[in-house]
């Protein structure tokens, strides 16, 4: 095995959401994450598309 792998981590999640059923499934899988709660308002924009909100909505969390 190359040493240096060994010195990588793994990086950690985010979970930009409270949902107590999302935290609960990554915790089952065993992976680092932290929650945030990312405060963005989910109301769709009138007119809005599905897929726009969702794009919308996902890059406002990330941010």
């Amino acid at each position: 095995m190359d040493p240096s792998a060994t010195s990588l981590s793994m990086p950690r999640l985010v979970l930009a959401s409270t949902s107590r059923y999302r935290r609960e499934l990554l915790e089952r899988l065993r992976l680092p994450f932290r929650s945030e709660s990312p405060q963005v308002d989910e109301t769709p924009l009138p007119g809005e598309q599905p897929a726009e909100l969702v794009l919308r909505l996902a890059l406002a969390k990330a941010r």
